[in-house]
This record gives C-alpha cells, structure tokens and sequence, in this order.
C-alpha cells in the first residue's frame, strides 16, 4: 500500500488543488481555509497540490495535521485513479482543463465536486482593461485558444448533471453560463467563507472616519486601486486632508506607479508587501475606513473580510459586489469615477455619525451571508451527498 493509499483509506475526501499556501508561497488562502474548517469539523482529508513543474519528484508533507500531497502534472491521473478506487469524494477547485477531462474520465461524477473562483469559467475579453493594446495583440491567439480549451471542458462538466459544480456567486452563475455556452446542470453558490473569529468585528467610532486604509493586490487593473488613489489625490489639494490618516498597503505590478502621487505626503504610508490573513486583520482594526474600489469581482472577499472586522467599506456597485454589501452596510459611489469615490469620503468625513451604524451593518451582514453556517457547514453537507 502507498502512503496515498493509505492516508485514502481513512480519509473522508481528496481536496484537489493548483496551489497550496507555503511559508514562501502566498496565495489560495480560501482553499486552506476550507480544509482547516472541513478537519475542525471532524472530516479527514488529503489536500493534492498540483504545482510541482513536470518530471519533479512527488513530495509528501503537513500542514498541521493535515496531509498535503505536491505533485507533478503528470501524477494527477495517479492520484483520481486512487481516489476512485477509494470511492472517495473528490473536491477540485480551479481545475485546469485537461484536469477537468481526468476527472470526468477517472472520477465517478456522483462523487465529484469542482469549485470556480472566477477566471476559469470567464471570457478573458470581459478583462480587456487590464492590458494596453500591444498586450492585448501578443496574447489573442494564445487566450482565444484558452477560451477554446477551457469552454470545451467546462461544457463538458456543465452537462454531466451527476457532477456538482459550485460558484462562489450567482453573478460568477449566469456569466460562466454566457460565455460557455451553457449553464452548469447541477450548480450551487457558496460564497467563499469570512472567518469572524480572524477577522474580529469591531464597532467604528465617528472619528475613526479619519483613518483610512488601502489593502489589495496591485496586480491587475479591474481591481480598481487606482481610482481610490485618485480620489485621494483630489482630497489631498483641499483643506484638512493633513488631519486623514492613510495607509497603502499591496503588492503587484501596478503598485509602484500607482501610488507615486501619494508618497510626498507626510500622513500617508505606502508599504509595498504582501500581508497574510492575521496582518490584514491588524491592519482593518488600526483604521476606520476602507478604501475597496473594483472593476470587477466574482465576490470580493477583501471586502467581506474588512466588513467583517467592522471597518466602514467604500466600493463600487459593479459585477458581483451588489450581492454582497448595499447602502446599509457601504457607501457605494458611481463605478470608473475618482470624483465619486472622493465625495463618498467627504461624505463620510462630514457625517462621522454614520460610521457606527455602518459598521455593525457590514460586520453582521457579512456573518449572515459568507459565515460559517452559509458557507462551510454548507460544504460539508455536499461533501456527505457525495460519500452516500
């Protein structure tokens, strides 16, 4: 027996995965997320971390007392072989294409659960604004060919209606519909979970509306950094902007140029790096407010984790946000407008007494809708209809 084998046999699912959050490795949070709720419930399970490059030699480890399988490519096959023979369930969340058309062909579909996040089920075309138009000429041929590869085996799951297939919206739904071709069969949403017991709830008192945070990835431009940026740069020609306290926190390609027009100012702080869960959250309860401009989310976690701490959110009422805040529990000026965005903080500013009421709406809608009950022992249940 292989110590695959061997951990199958105890185990109540295989988690499939591209990537797996390391000490030198950031990213996929909310799939560690899931596997470390899934094992305080009681459930075992083996995550399989399909990020090793090809030929490499599979690598077997922890993360506490979760087992985590890194594999090559080419191991993925051995691995739903496995798992099938196992009659485990198997939970795949972000599965390539050809890694779609392996677990149609290896893994029973009445056991079989796949998760898209956003980028795996989406028309690249919809994101066009994060490439110029010479970037835009270099990639065409070989996105068009993703789309290609991906809508095919998307169409694939989509009509196998003994397979589940999970989005973390209904926005994220009805657009993976329109650009497959087809709607997914047998589809839930799940929203990604907020953990409140990370993310504490704090109520915000009217003068924190003068603390105001930046907390994102700079990587792409549909997450909108760049407007609220912008927004300061306004605010900061007028009276009392010296009297705000900001900070800009991120990483990416963007973040450098971005955040040029804010550095000469004494009040804010522009610190380029990535923060961990635990960071962001120490970050949300030093400030009041936060700044979360978008272009486009499929849910917009960031947001719900801020909301969730108590800060007072300022966003954009765009793609799937409307499903998650509204005008009770956010500001939410006009979308692609700095102005906008600018004014929403004036109007904070000039009405500190809003930021209570504000943020015990956000910190309890986010509980509702993405806490455990709604996401995680949602979850589990699917898991328990895949192993009857």
């Amino acid at each position: 027996m292989t110590e695959l084998e061997g951990q199958l046999a105890s185990a109540d699912y295989v988690l499939l995965t591209p990537s797996y959050p390391r000490p030198w490795r950031s990213g996929r949070e909310f799939v560690r997320t899931r596997a470390k709720a899934y094992q305080a419930a009681g459930l075992s399970g083996v995550v399989v971390d399909s990020s090793l490059r090809a030929g490499s030699t599979p690598e077997a480890g922890t993360d506490g007392e979760l087992p985590v399988l890194s594999v090559p490519p080419e191991e993925l096959t051995r691995v739903l072989d496995a798992a099938a023979e196992a009659e485990r369930p198997v939970l795949a969340h972000s599965p390539e294409p050809s890694t779609i058309h392996a677990l149609l062909d290896r893994v029973p579909a009445q056991r079989l659960a796949v998760w898209f996040h956003g980028y795996e089920v989406r028309d690249y075309r919809r994101l066009a604004g994060n490439h110029d138009s010479r970037e835009l000429a270099s990639i065409r041929t070989a996105r068009d060919e993703l789309n290609r590869a991906r809508f095919e085996a998307a169409a694939r799951l989509f009509t196998d209606a003994a397979a589940t297939v999970v989005f973390v919206s209904d926005f994220q739904r009805q657009l993976a519909a329109q650009d497959v071709g087809v709607a997914a069969g047998n589809a839930q949403v799940i929203p990604n979970h907020i953990d409140g017991d990370t993310f504490v709830a704090r109520v915000r008192q009217p003068e924190e509306a003068a603390q105001l945070l930046v907390l994102r990835s700079f990587a792409e431009r549909n997450y909108g950094n760049d407007i609220a940026l912008r927004a300061l740069e306004v605010l900061a020609e007028e009276p009392g902007f010296a009297e705000l306290t900001v900070t800009v926190r991120g990483f990416g390609r963007h973040f450098r140029d971005e955040t040029a027009g804010l550095r000469r100012h004494r009040n804010v702080t522009v610190e380029e790096r990535y923060s961990s869960p635990i960071e962001m959250a120490a970050a949300h309860q030093r400030h009041g407010v936060f700044l979360c401009p978008t272009r486009f989310d499929t849910q917009g976690v960031m947001l719900g984790e801020a909301m969730a701490s108590g800060m007072v959110t300022i966003t954009n009422p765009v793609a799937a946000i409307p499903e998650f805040t509204d005008d009770a529990s956010s500001l939410l000026p006009r979308a692609e407008d700095p102005w906008a965005f600018a004014d929403a903080i004036r109007h904070l500013l000039a009405n500190r007494q809003l930021m209570p009421e504000l943020s015990v709406a956000a910190a309890e809608r986010v509980r509702a809708q993405c806490g455990r009950a709604a996401t995680i022992d949602r979850e589990i249940d699917l898991i328990g209809g895949l192993s009857a």
